[in-house]
């Protein structure tokens, strides 16, 4: 009995340490940005982004673009209608609660609602044909899709490696039909409405990162849903 207070008295020791620590780092966080005077909302969120993927809290192998604010699980904000940031968190806790958070992040550019998806989710290397694990995530997304109509662009990319097969002459050619494969499964399939939604391939010519090593190269070949205007 006595050891086993022991080891309880120990866990909520060390959780206590975690949580001094954490509330430390925010501290000196928000100290450092009084101190050099951001006072721009924007510049604070995008500076919380740098710190969520700083402490890990972005998954390894996904990268955070430049401009990009990360948005990350919580509570939806209340406002008179549907803001982009809570549909955003909408996205981003589906993504947490299916088990895609290691390959699949959501972030905000202007007005864009932007859902971030790695090849490896949707397709096989140099293929164009939807995996089966896809059709689950795909199934969520759309269910989000369809709450809020929106109007949505898919857009395809791939890494700087040249392809050349007969169904894919180019990365120009892989890039356009994993988007259009994309859009096809969610109008086809899932029924969203063709008039809102459409597709792009943007070959190789976008890159995240530097196609210099293989890690790097693996985090451009992706999909993007992007969400743009509510539909009229």
């Amino acid at each position: 009995m006595a050891r086993k207070k022991k080891k309880e008295e120990a866990q909520k020791s060390g959780l206590m340490v975690m949580m001094v620590s954490l509330n430390l780092i925010l501290l000196i966080f928000f100290v450092y940005l009084n101190s050099i005077g951001v006072d721009d909302d924007r510049k604070v969120k995008k500076a919380l982004g740098s710190l969520a993927g700083t402490f890990g809290m972005l998954p390894d192998g996904l990268h955070l673009e430049e401009g990009k604010e990360l948005l990350l699980p919580g509570a939806p904000m209340v406002s008179s209608g549907f803001s982009k940031a809570s549909i955003g968190r909408e996205f981003t806790r589906m993504i947490s609660e299916k088990e895609f958070d290691q390959e699949a992040y959501v972030t905000k550019e202007g007005s864009d609602l932007i859902i971030h998806v790695a090849e490896e989710v949707l397709f096989r290397s140099g293929h164009a044909k939807l995996r089966r694990e896809a059709r689950g995530f795909l199934d969520e997304v759309t269910r989000l899709l369809l709450k809020y109509s929106y109007e949505v662009r898919i857009e395809g990319y791939t890494d700087n490696i040249p392809i050349s097969t007969a169904q894919f002459p180019s990365n120009w050619d892989l890039s356009a039909g994993r988007a259009t494969t994309v859009l096809r499964y969610l109008v086809e399939v899932r029924k969203l409405p063709v008039e809102l939604i459409t597709a792009v391939g943007f070959s190789e010519y976008r890159p995240l990162v530097p196609n210099d090593r293989a890690k790097n190269r693996a985090k451009n070949r992706r999909v993007r849903i992007v969400l743009l205007e509510a539909a009229t």
